[in-house]
């Protein structure tokens, strides 16, 4: 091996057994410097003051108005509609004829029920008149008691054959009035099922009838809210795709016990006559929160199972963290309890990267 091989190897063995010996760094070190260094730069946040629950909001329910007075006119008798005087769309008047119904045998029935009420009369008259003859011979000894309580008892049997004659008439008077359907409002015609010349069954429906001069709506709302009214409250109606206009509501019917599974319903009275049926509607109930307080739903975090918290800024610029207990979320708001003040500064923005004692900084 030649001198200059030697005196390379030498160096080589004294380069390294200089840097084994040098000391080494520590990786934990170096990562709590980065952490120092990190916590020495205050964190960007948005903070928010929690709305307190005694404040309350509007719950917003859609609907469709409908007309107040609407009725399905039915035929009371079977038979054959023999004629319609209205269609679609026409406006019509109170007591205004809007269809005939035939029935063969209806206006027989009334004349022959009016003859038999006729005679039943004249047969009540006679047996008056046969009493209270028996009556007066009775007084005078001549006629015995029998005959007496015979002609009374002929006087009853007429008087209530002469009202079960004046019944059958009656019903038959209606029978044949039912022929004739009127209206019984002022409205406009919505519907006509049924054409002229088709047979028609008892109860059948053949026109409906509505008065578009006072609308109403029915909206299904939560328990909550159903409970928060009562009939005559005044609530905020709008119409928010036909000009976005403002009305007053009066609450009309509350029905909070429905069939099983179904939500209770609210029917809002709108006394304004320019609200067409038909039009969908917004209706705004005010209620108060279910808790303490309100905070956006960005703010509260999950710090276990079935546990959450929130950050509050503190007065050194640093976070804690603040245990929730999340209760209800409503437009966008969380409702929960919590030991929390109405000036308090929570984190609504950032805090995925926040841990307690953080430095922060809040941004607009």
């Amino acid at each position: 091996m030649t001198t200059p091989s030697k005196f390379r190897i030498v160096v080589f063995c004294i380069s390294t057994s200089l840097l084994a010996c040098a000391p080494a760094e520590n990786p934990d070190q170096a990562a709590a410097g980065d952490v120092t260094e990190m916590q020495a730069q205050p964190l960007p946040v948005r903070v928010v003051q929690p709305r307190p629950g005694s404040e309350g909001h509007y719950l917003t329910f859609m609907g469709t108005a409908r007309a107040a007075n609407r009725v399905t006119i039915r035929s009371q008798i079977r038979g054959r509609l023999l004629e319609r005087k209205v269609k679609l769309g026409d406006v019509v008047e109170e007591n205004e004829v809007l269809a005939r119904v035939y029935n063969p045998g209806a206006t027989p029935s009334a004349m022959a029920a009016k003859q038999s009420w006729e005679q039943a009369k004249v047969e009540a008259e006679q047996a008056q008149r046969d009493y209270v003859r028996i009556k007066s011979l009775r007084e005078k000894q001549v006629a015995s008691i029998q005959e007496s309580e015979a002609a009374r008892s002929r006087l009853l049997g007429a008087r209530a054959a002469k009202e079960a004659a004046e019944s059958r008439y009656k019903q038959a008077v209606q029978v044949d009035e039912e022929q004739v359907l009127r209206a019984p409002f002022s409205g406009v015609i919505t519907a006509t099922p049924v054409e002229p010349g088709e047979v028609i069954e008892v109860g059948q429906a053949l026109l409906q009838l509505a008065d578009p001069d006072e609308v109403e709506v029915e909206v299904i709302v939560s328990d909550a809210v159903v409970s928060s009214v009562q009939r005559g409250d005044q609530l905020p109606v709008q119409t928010p795709f036909s000009g976005d206009r403002n009305y007053n509501g009066i609450v009309r019917e509350v029905t909070p016990f429905r069939e099983r599974g179904a939500l209770p319903t609210v029917v809002v009275r709108v006394a304004e006559a320019d609200l067409n049926p038909g039009t969908t509607v917004y209706i705004q109930f005010a209620s108060a929160y279910p808790g303490d307080f309100a905070v956006p739903v960005t703010s509260v975090i999950k710090t276990g199972y079935d546990k959450s918290a929130v950050y509050r800024l503190t007065g050194d610029a640093q976070v804690e963290l603040v245990p929730v207990i999340p209760l209800q979320v409503v437009d966008n708001l969380m409702v929960l309890n919590g030991d929390l003040d109405p000036q308090d500064n929570v984190v609504s923005a950032g805090n995925h990267q926040l841990f307690p004692g953080a430095k922060v900084r809040v941004v607009p």
